[in-house]
């Protein structure tokens, strides 16, 4: 009976333990996560960003599908999540469709299981000929 309490303790701490290295690795692989967009930003310059369709009269185009981009905020003491990021990440996913224009559909911050804080940007790319 006293090698029971004994085992409860051992067993606690063991899974105290394997539940820190859990959490760290996320943290590990967010940190390089983090460093991607920065790459490729430069390639999503040449994207051009449309906010209304009427911008858009008069230029022929074809629509290469949905992109989204999004900015994460895993805890409080994260920056906030940002729109600039969100955008600048969907006109980086644009721009690996080959396409140099984006129509921005809409832009929010949510919160989810994953993040406390999200945002999100969602528009369609297109292939513009001027």
């Amino acid at each position: 009976m006293r090698m029971l309490p004994i085992c409860f303790m051992a067993l606690f701490m063991v899974g105290c333990t394997s539940l820190s290295t859990q959490v760290e690795k996320p943290t590990q692989a967010s940190s390089k996560l983090k460093h991607q967009p920065a790459k490729k930003s430069k390639v999503s310059s040449y994207v051009q960003l449309y906010t209304k369709t009427e911008e858009l009269l008069g230029t022929p185009f074809k629509d290469l599908g949905i992109v989204f981009g999004e900015s994460c905020r895993t805890t409080r003491q994260d920056p906030p999540a940002s729109i600039a990021v969100a955008r600048k990440n969907m006109l980086a996913k644009a721009a690996s469709l080959k396409a140099n224009a984006v129509l921005l559909h809409q832009c929010a911050i949510l919160s989810n299981h994953n993040c406390y804080q999200t945002a999100i940007c969602e528009g369609s790319a297109l292939l513009t000929t001027k």
